[in-house]
């Protein structure tokens, strides 16, 4: 049985989920009485949920149906789309510990108590308008994403056109008459799936809207548990489905298929292309990807939820690491699809690739399971997206400018309600941007993350200062503008887009604060002791920087660095977290050989 065009197992599934959710957030409104509880959840969660918090606000459809889109067309250096965070991934393990030593609620806190209020107030604006471009990013690739898999698509070519249509007496009349019953046929296929599209939004919207608005970031990482675990699913349930097809008769018929077609342009089996994902470029997102990292607003949340150190450390890190590990089942997934595609004769749809392969490969049952996991993928960003830059407002503007003496009730109120305005911006930006996904997008994202470099440089150099702090974000942005705009280059040093942009960050950041005024040296001093005294012995707060951390424990000071010796736990980890990270690529590299 069918209803408004899907089997009734798919709507069976969709209801069930959505009211699962629901549940979650409103049992989460007990401990979301404070601000901290609201924005931290006390700081009371374990090691797996962190780690699904971390997996969850992370990953979103837009990285699967990426990935599988540029593997179609590029092969398996369409893996990079998600990837390019690989090697930073290491990284994660040694931001974590400070990020939670930070005591803060918010980045912006952060940002007023290293660098002043005026810079707390650049962060907050540029990032509030970055991750709310985001979301609405998040919500219309939701979208789309799920009307490929309903096969609700808003059709934009038309392939052929009937005979009544193309019956003319001259060519230039057939022409003329083919264009306007084209045309018209697209306008009508678009009144008749936009109510899909708007269906889609506005109900995926609303659900996490409501939870979150309900339990905060308690509801967030609750429901990222389960959303987690949805998201583990979808990426690797159509596999086998997808090796069983005789078009593409497993692992070693999908490399002979993908090898006969290999060209000068495309080599499907090559985890390097020099046009896009070169090993330079690779290397460069290295560096990039931590620096990125340290400009999310929730990063806060993803480290510094937990009781300790360790709980946001494992999180942070691991979480990351299990999004790396099912991007590899997303591509293994996009080549079978591309394999199958040659095979039958079929044309290569390059967005279609996700929604086309699971209406292929999958059952009404299972397809419910896999609509309910690419929503569960986006309300999972969502919920974080919407609780921290709504807390970003409510504790670094109206707590410090509005009303100072506002209580924990007033503060949570306050949250709440520009939590749902960020949300309902998102909502009507991914409405007004629902004809195309325009690179802008992507690019205002890449512009919040060069705000990366000033937090970098404010926990490893002493003598930033806010002056700096606005040089290193200006010339990075100015940088990656001038690069990405102006300068023509080839594709094979299309590196520079990243690498320009880092450096003339750091050198504003080193100018900017050499002219001017060093920071106050006892507020210098304060951060640095937060920063490098651990969790539970908040009784060296009290103790001068020279006793708190001993000149034993430093690793230089020299030109006003601030490095520490890194502990055994900091070391082991960082490696263990690369040898996986390493083992990621040489069981890709397997698969294809």
């Amino acid at each position: 049985m069918y209803i408004l065009g899907l089997h009734y197992a798919i709507w069976i599934v969709l209801v069930l989920y959505f009211i699962g959710m629901l549940l979650m957030g409103w049992w989460s409104k007990r401990g979301a009485h404070s601000q901290e509880g609201y924005l931290l959840g006390n700081r009371q969660f374990g090691v797996t949920m962190m780690i699904m918090h971390a997996f969850g606000a992370g990953t979103h459809p837009g990285n699967v149906a990426g990935v599988m889109s540029e593997a179609t067309v590029s092969g398996a250096s369409g893996i990079w789309v998600s990837w390019m965070w690989l090697f930073g991934t290491p990284f994660y393990w040694l931001i974590a510990p400070v990020i939670r030593r930070m005591r803060c609620l918010t980045m912006a806190d952060y940002y007023q108590e290293r660098f002043g209020k005026a810079a707390s107030l650049l962060y907050i604006f540029v990032a509030a308008v970055g991750m709310t471009v985001f979301l609405a990013g998040v919500l219309l690739a939701t979208t789309r994403t799920v009307q490929g898999m309903m096969d609700k698509t808003v059709v934009e070519e038309t392939s052929q056109v009937t005979a009544q249509q193309t019956t003319t007496t001259s060519p230039a009349a057939d022409k003329q008459e083919g264009q306007d019953a084209s045309w018209f046929y697209r306008a009508w296929q678009t009144v008749r799936c936009d109510p899909w599209f708007f269906g889609i939004l506005l109900v995926s919207t609303t659900v996490f809207i409501i939870y979150s608005y309900w339990g905060g970031i308690i509801a967030a990482i609750r429901t990222d548990m389960i959303q987690g675990l949805m998201i583990i699913a979808l990426s690797f349930i159509a596999i086998p489905a997808a090796l069983r097809l005789s078009e593409v008769g497993g692992l070693a018929g999908m490399r002979e298929t993908l090898a006969a077609q290999t060209s000068t342009d495309v080599d499907y089996l090559s985890l390097f292309n020099p046009g896009k994902f070169s090993l330079l470029t690779v290397l460069l997102l290295t560096i990039n990807a931590p620096l990125t990292a340290l400009a999310f607003p929730h990063l806060m949340s993803v480290c510094a939820a937990g009781r300790t150190e360790w709980e946001g450390r494992v999180g942070f890190t691991y979480g990351n690491i299990l999004k790396r590990v099912c991007t590899i089942g997303w591509c293994v997934l996009g080549l079978c699809w591309v394999a199958y595609l040659i095979k039958t004769g079929s044309e290569i749809h390059k967005d279609a690739a996700f929604g086309n392969s699971i209406r292929t490969l999958l059952p009404p049952v299972l397809q419910g399971v896999m609509l309910a996991c690419v929503m569960a993928a986006s309300m999972s960003s969502g919920d974080a997206v919407q609780v921290t830059v709504a807390g970003l407002f409510s504790q670094n503007i109206y707590r410090v400018y509005l009303n100072p003496n506002a209580s924990e009730k007033q503060l949570v109120r306050v949250t709440r309600i520009i939590g749902v305005g960020v949300a309902l911006l998102a909502l009507v930006g991914a409405i007004l941007m629902r004809h195309s996904l325009v690179k802008a997008i992507l690019d205002y994202f890449n512009i919040l993350s060069l705000v990366g470099i000033s937090t970098a440089m404010g926990l490893l150099w002493r003598r930033m200062n806010s002056t700096g702090m606005f040089c290193s974000t200006i010339a990075a942005v100015f940088t990656f503008v001038l690069t990405r705009y102006v300068i023509e280059y080839t594709s094979d040093i299309r590196a520079i887009t990243i690498g320009a942009p880092i450096l003339a960050g750091v050198a504003g950041g080193i100018v900017g604060s050499l002219l001017t005024r060093p920071p106050n040296k006892e507020t210098i001093e304060k951060f640095f002791k937060k920063i490098y005294v651990p969790i539970g012995a908040e009784d060296k707060l009290e103790l001068p920087l020279d006793e708190a951390v001993p000149e034993s424990q430093r690793l230089t000071t020299a030109g006003g660095l601030f490095l520490v010796k890194p502990s055994r736990q900091s070391w082991i980890g960082f490696v263990v977290t690369l040898g996986i990270c390493i083992a990621c690529v040489l069981v890709m590299l397997a698969l294809l050989k």
